[in-house]
């Protein structure tokens, strides 16, 4: 039987090679699709949590428990799919993960009980777990080395966009429409998410797959390259994502500004992902793996130390696009790595990957949150931002080499 890693050459067995080409692309668009679906209702609900609250009698606080409950079980599922996808294939276990998720979005808000409707968000969070990791996993199939960071960078754009998206429009939802309208539109695009990949990915999940046993942990844990890029993305997340957090934060408390206005500051990260996505391309050649990581962590410190001392709303709303470049450099030439560290379970490991980005993440937005309340947001962000250059340093030392292959 084939490996997971020979789908590659399936495509090409089943249809003439343009055709194949095609059908590749169809599918990565697909895939693309469906990211920017998931990552949509990720963040929509945030800005429709003081809505939420007053409509299901509950406080602001508890009615919080809709983002951790849709969050936990998203981190902890990653571990979940990796190998469900070594042993069933990429594609299918997305497009069936894809399919959930649309039915538990749209469901969501047709239950009067707050108890039911966290249930559901758990549920969506569960199956929305494996989209990213898995879609990283098939670009690492079939997609070659030296082309597979600008194809992992528009990924990141889409989820960029959607967060971009769903932050800044946030406030105009929360006041132009119910939250029982938004949810079953979410479902019902997430749903013609879901028949596309079916449809797109026909071919791919007619590829064998091997046939394994227990999931393959253990052997991705003992793989040489595995463990510094998994210390490596936890470091990442900690600083980058656990600072991002307390980014809006910083608008209210130093500027005064409102939740609308704080969106829009924020969603310049995202267009800053779309924008550096789109010109990845051009500058891959140009641009060593050493420099992307030397480039996009210093501009991840800049911004952040930026932030820190900023004077004018303006100034954050820069370090917020610098934030959105710097993830672009930075991050996807750790998944592209990721992607490479063990072929034969690429699944398995690009799902541990994604576990230690958030279980990082979900740290360091702890720890760093008692920094906030001991020294305040200056002293918050210039630790981020120095912090985030040792890491650059360490980084560039570590992976400044692409992998032999």
């Amino acid at each position: 039987m084939l490996a997971p890693a020979e789908e590659r050459a399936a495509p090409a067995a089943l249809a003439p090679e343009g055709q194949a080409e095609r059908a590749q692309r169809r599918l990565l668009l697909a895939l693309g699709v469906a990211v920017f679906m998931i990552n949509l209702d990720a963040r929509v609900v945030v800005p429709l949590l003081p809505t939420l609250a007053s409509e299901l009698g509950v406080s602001l606080a508890r009615a919080a428990w809709l983002v951790s409950a849709y969050m936990l079980p998203y981190g902890l599922c990653q571990l979940l799919f990796g190998p469900l996808a070594d042993r069933y294939g990429k594609v299918s276990v997305c497009s069936h993960a894809m399919a959930a998720f649309s039915v538990g979005t749209a469901c969501t808000a047709l239950w009067p009980s707050f108890g039911a409707i966290v249930t559901l968000r758990a549920l969506t969070g569960a199956t929305a777990a494996g989209l990213i990791p898995l879609t990283l996993a098939y670009i690492g199939d079939t997609v070659p080395y030296e082309r597979r960071q600008a194809a992992i960078a528009t990924l990141m754009a889409s989820a960029g966009a959607a967060q971009a998206l769903s932050t800044g429009l946030g406030g105009t939802l929360a006041t132009v429409l119910s939250w029982r309208e938004v949810f079953p539109v979410l479902g019902a695009l997430a749903g013609l998410s879901a028949l596309g990949l079916y449809f797109f990915g026909r071919h791919a999940r007619r590829a064998p797959v091997v046939a394994l046993g227990r999931p393959r942990y253990r052997k991705v844990l003992t793989a040489p390259r595995m463990w510094p890029l998994l210390l490596l993305v936890g470091s990442e997340g900690f600083l980058f994502m656990g600072g991002m957090s307390y980014l809006s934060g910083l608008l209210e408390a130093r500027f005064g500004l409102g939740a609308l206005h704080i969106g829009w500051v924020m969603a310049a990260a995202g267009a800053a992902q779309l924008l550096t996505a789109w010109l990845m391309p051009r500058l891959l050649p140009s641009l060593p793996e050493r420099r992307r990581l030397a480039f996009g962590g210093m501009a991840l410190s800049l911004a952040y130390l930026a932030c820190a001392v900023a004077p004018h709303w303006a100034l954050v709303a820069v370090g917020s696009a610098l934030i959105g470049v710097g993830f672009i450099l930075c991050h996807t030439t750790l998944q592209t790595r990721a992607t490479e560290a063990v072929p034969e379970a690429r699944g398995t490991a690009v799902a541990l990957f994604a576990f230690a980005l958030f279980l990082g993440s979900g740290v360091g937005t702890a720890l760093l949150g008692v920094l906030l309340e001991l020294s305040g947001f200056g002293m918050l962000f210039t630790f981020v931002g120095l912090a985030l250059a040792v890491f650059t340093l360490i980084t560039v030392r570590v992976l400044g080499r692409p992998p032999a292959s």
